[in-house]
């Protein structure tokens, strides 16, 4: 038998937060779906947290996200006596009247109970302890209310001892091995708690410095935007880098920029081709930057075989998300029908807003107003954007097709 928990509930937990680097989540997510078969009430609620998304275990997991199967499994953990079961279903919101008063413990008793085991050293505990402190559930914990506070400086103090009892808490957990408990020890440094603690942003870098030191997959990537803010992208970069090298998936895209850019390492388009789909294929909500950078790739045929088709695909997937508009790329596969309907007119309204010195784009503009394609032929302004497109070889090449009238200096086609 463990020594917090049952064997198969600790060695889960081991997978799942304590040992990131390990990248056995999913096998402890078998461990606690072989445990919740075998009535373990501590397992049914480890479960519904993986469940319930990345916000609650790590997203390099990549496990199945089903909210009502967690709330069901949580219910069923208070029902079933865990005291973890209890303070987690306060925090995640499955808490109601009905259930508190079904469960066989009062939330006291629940936190008095994990409170011994944090004592003892569990991280997880630790973690839920200081949670219980930083999200606010102490009053409810301790059936405290206005009634019981001669003043409202009497409140204000109560609130404030309380709230700051999380920062030691999470500190521990964090210390002990669970790196999600600087999460929330970090937005309490950033944020620190309205009219009763101040911020203390600098701490919350020192929590994002440490957690990387330790070699949390995460942390790399919290530090990393720290440092990118800060101007030190070299050393960002690294942290991306090695932040993905072991599944980090909010790093992919940057450790793909950073082998396309050649930030702190050579150059690699192929490498960074594969972090772009990797970031593509996790389970995050940022993908229009991969979605576009990817896009070029395939345009291009930079890392990656050449083709059109994916590249419009991509690149129009991002515009149509709110990611930044790949003007040039868009306008010249409408342009010149590649990976999608000839369309000359649309091709016009993604390159006539591009506004910084694009040769390549130049030169579409050139042809299509020349040519009288999407607009009206207009020779002289075809042949200004032509000229403005400099040495490009098909621009020049191009040009060739014009001269200017012997009286007026009026530019036309040659005949």
């Amino acid at each position: 038998m463990g020594q917090f928990f049952s064997d198969p509930v600790e060695q889960a937990l081991q997978y799942i937060y304590y040992d990131l680097r390990a990248g056995q989540g999913q096998e402890g997510f078998r461990l606690l779906q072989q445990a919740v078969q075998d009535g373990d009430a501590d397992a049914f609620c480890l479960l519904a947290r993986c469940l319930y998304g990345p916000e609650y275990t790590w997203p390099g997991h990549n496990f199945p996200i089903d909210g009502e199967a967690g709330d069901y499994l949580m219910r069923q953990s208070v029902l079933g006596g865990s005291a973890i079961g209890a303070l987690l279903s306060l925090r995640s919101g499955v808490m109601d009247r009905q259930l508190a008063e079904a469960m066989p413990m009062t939330l006291q008793e629940a936190f008095d109970i994990v409170l011994d085991k944090a004592e003892h050293g569990e991280p997880l505990c630790q973690m839920i302890i200081g949670n219980a402190y930083y999200w606010g559930d102490f009053p409810e914990i301790q059936g405290k209310t206005r009634e019981d506070f001669r003043s409202d400086d009497a409140i204000e103090s109560y609130l404030r001892e309380n709230y700051a009892k999380c920062e030691d808490w999470l500190w521990k957990s964090m210390r002990s091995g669970m790196s999600s408990g600087g999460v929330n020890l970090a937005n309490f440094y950033r944020e620190g708690k309205e009219g009763l603690i101040s911020p203390q942003p600098e701490k919350a870098i020192e929590v994002y410095r440490y957690g990387a030191e330790k070699g949390y997959p995460s942390y790399y990537f919290y530090y990393a935007n720290e440092l990118y803010d800060q101007g030190k992208k070299e050393d960002a970069f690294d942290l991306y880098r090695r932040g993905a090298e072991l599944g980090e998936p909010r790093a992919f895209f940057w450790a793909g920029y950073s082998y396309e850019l050649g930030v702190g390492v050579s150059k690699d388009f192929a490498r960074a081709a594969q972090y772009y789909q990797q970031a593509l294929s996790a389970p995050i909500e940022a993908k229009v930057n991969p979605a576009n950078r990817l896009g070029m790739f395939y345009y291009d045929g930079r890392g990656i075989e050449q083709d059109y088709a994916k590249s419009f695909q991509l690149l129009k997937w991002a515009e149509d998300n709110g990611g930044p508009v790949m003007l040039y790329y868009l306008g010249a596969c409408y342009a010149n029908g590649q990976g999608t309907q000839q369309d000359y007119a649309k091709a016009l309204g993604y390159l006539e807003q591009i506004d910084w010195n694009c040769r390549e784009a130049f030169y579409l503009l050139g042809k299509l107003y020349c040519n009288g394609l999407g607009t009206a032929e207009n020779i002289p302004k075809g042949v200004e954007y032509l000229q403005k497109a400099g040495e490009y070889a098909p621009a020049k090449e191009e040009l060739k097709h014009y001269k200017k009238t012997l009286f007026g200096g009026k530019w036309v086609r040659r005949k």
